[in-house]
Order: C-alpha cells, then sequence, then structure tokens
C-alpha cells in the first residue's frame, strides 16, 4: 500500500469517527493541506492526493483555496451510512455468539455503562493536566470528575506524611482514581489503604509523535497556564530536542505574549489556557482529545463496566422487593 493511500486510510477514519461522535457534520471545514503535512510530517503533495483520494469516494469535497469540506449528506453515497452498518454488525454479532436477542443488548448496555453515576479522583500537580483530563474522564467516559490536586514535587518526610493521608481521605468516597506516572507510586498506595481502584494515564501515541516531531523541526510554542506544566513537558521530550529552549512557554495570564503570537504558526493551546482565554485565532498543533491512549481507555472501561455491574447487581433484589411490596 503506497503512502498516500495510507494516509487516506488514516483520515478516512478519522473522518468517520468525528462523525458518529456527531463532532463533524456534513458542510464542516477540514484541516487545511499545511496543517495536515505539519501534523504528521508528510509532503503535502500526499497530504493533497489523499485528499484527492476522499473526495473520489465522494466523503469530501476540495474547494480550491477555500479549502476542503465534510461533503454534503446526499453527495456520500451512502459510504457513511455502510460503514456504520459494517461496525454496528461486528458488535451484535458479537452479542449473537453469546446467544443474546437484539432486544438485550440495549439493556446488557444500559447496565454496564449507566447503572449508577460513577466519581473518579483525579490526582494531579498542575492545572493544564488536571483541566484536560477532568474533561475528557466526564466528556468521553460519562464520570463525575472529582480533582485533587497535590505538589509538584517530594514534600519533606512530615509534610508528605500529610499528603499522604490526605489523598487517601480524599479519595475515600470515590469510586475509583486516576493519576499519571509521576504521582502513581503514592496514589497507587493511597487507592490500596481506602480500597480504591487506581489506573496509570498514558498518552495517546499521536500526540506524542506529533511533538517529538514538530521539536526534532525546530522546536514548538506551548500556550498553558501552570508553569509547572511547561517544566514537565520539557522534561518528558528532552531527548527530542536540543535543549530547553526548543519549548517555548506562553502563559495564557500574558495577554501581550499571546497577541505577540505568529498567527501562522501552529501552538499547543491547552484546554485550561483556552478557557482563560476564550477564542483565539490560532492554529493548533493537537486536537484536546482524545489525550488518553487506547491502553488507558480499555482499563477505564473495564473499570467502569464492572463498577456498573457490581452497582445494578445491588439494585436488582431491591427493585424486586419493591415489585412485591407493590403487589
Amino acid at each position: 500500500m503506497d503512502q498516500d493511500t495510507l494516509l487516506a486510510d488514516k483520515l478516512r477514519d478519522r473522518i468517520l469517527s468525528s462523525l458518529h461522535l456527531g463532532v463533524l457534520q456534513p458542510g464542516d471545514k477540514l484541516p487545511s493541506i499545511r496543517a495536515l503535512w505539519r501534523e504528521m510530517g508528510v509532503d503535502h503533495r500526499v497530504v493533497a492526493q489523499a485528499y484527492r483520494l476522499l473526495e473520489d469516494e465522494g466523503l469530501v469535497e476540495v474547494r480550491g483555496r477555500s479549502g476542503v469540506y465534510l461533503a454534503p449528506q446526499d453527495q456520500l453515497g451512502g459510504e457513511v451510512l455502510a460503514e456504520t452498518a459494517r461496525w454496528m454488525a461486528g458488535v451484535l454479532v458479537e452479542g449473537w455468539k453469546r446467544r443474546m436477542t437484539l432486544t438485550e443488548i440495549p439493556e446488557l448496555i444500559r447496565r454496564c455503562t449507566s447503572s449508577t453515576r460513577l466519581r473518579c479522583a483525579c490526582v494531579e500537580s498542575n492545572v493544564d493536566q488536571m483541566t484536560a483530563y477532568c474533561a475528557e474522564l466526564e466528556e468521553q467516559f460519562g464520570l463525575e470528575a472529582v480533582p485533587v490536586y497535590i505538589s509538584p514535587i517530594p514534600l519533606p518526610r512530615p509534610d508528605r506524611s500529610v499528603e499522604f493521608h490526605g489523598v487517601e481521605d480524599a479519595i475515600r468516597e470515590t469510586d475509583l482514581v486516576v493519576t499519571t506516572s509521576y504521582h502513581s507510586r503514592l496514589v497507587r498506595k493511597a487507592a490500596e489503604n481506602v480500597n480504591v481502584p487506581a489506573v496509570t494515564l498514558t498518552v495517546n501515541a499521536e500526540i506524542v509523535e506529533t511533538l517529538q516531531r514538530e521539536l526534532r523541526g525546530g522546536g514548538m510554542t506551548l500556550v498553558c497556564v501552570d508553569p509547572e506544566f511547561g517544566n514537565r513537558l520539557r522534561a518528558m521530550y528532552a531527548d527530542a530536542s536540543d535543549g530547553r529552549e526548543a519549548i517555548r512557554v506562553v502563559l495564557a495570564s500574558d495577554p501581550g505574549a499571546v497577541a505577540a503570537l505568529d498567527q501562522d504558526e501552529p501552538v499547543v493551546l491547552t484546554r485550561a489556557a483556552e478557557k482563560e482565554l476564550g477564542r483565539v485565532n490560532l492554529p493548533l498543533l493537537l486536537p484536546h482529545s482524545p489525550t488518553f491512549s487506547s491502553h488507558t481507555a480499555r482499563e477505564l472501561l473495564q473499570l467502569i463496566i464492572r463498577l456498573n455491574l457490581a452497582a445494578a447487581e445491588k439494585q436488582e433484589p431491591a427493585s424486586v422487593a419493591q415489585m412485591a411490596a407493590a403487589g
């Protein structure tokens, strides 16, 4: 398979996923050729050819200098509906293998995901990651996110003990807890002590690849709220850059520095910074989600299903008792 076709397949998957989620609608403008070649690190001619392949399928419209748009529904030729049918058929076949009828599957999904409103503690030390993670936990996984802030650096022994017990108290009344590798040791021990399942978050591989590619190409600009996040990003990607200045940090609290940014140079804009600044006219290197890796998503979903099924089992005997009393 040539590079054009590989990229077209990747773009098709991204567009169809966005359609399924309602993020994109027919007629919406898609990322420009320039934005995609910067993001994906391929020649602009390869991106242009990939878009042309999708145009031949009727999925997109290339309108010259105006840009690339998602084709109107009547020009999709059934491709989106057909792809949805293939995906859903796969889900239903797995149910059929387990001797489930079509009418039973929606109820199973409800029991696995909506039997109870789960509270998820998110333990972090900087505003930018906390804001991104809490938003994704709520928007993508339907959890009630409970932010728990701790120190970005190890504290002296007496203070460390106080912080540890503070984390225990904060997560005691939650159903699960998530954190990053920076705080995983402390959080997992605290979670074990109060019998709350813990997940250590890992980052979406596409985000890592994009940032590494940008740093190898000469650096990037990060617009964030918390300077600590800038320090962490520099430490995480030190091997991919020539030094500390490869990541330029601009704080959202400095409107002059934000206004001085080159309108043609993509930036990494955190959710927290966007929340503080409002709408900004800057090209972005990264979407705000998904931030989590597929491994993290799978681990979270397995926990969500287990906890929901446990809640459903507790509710069902009560429901039966209520029906008997009513009868």
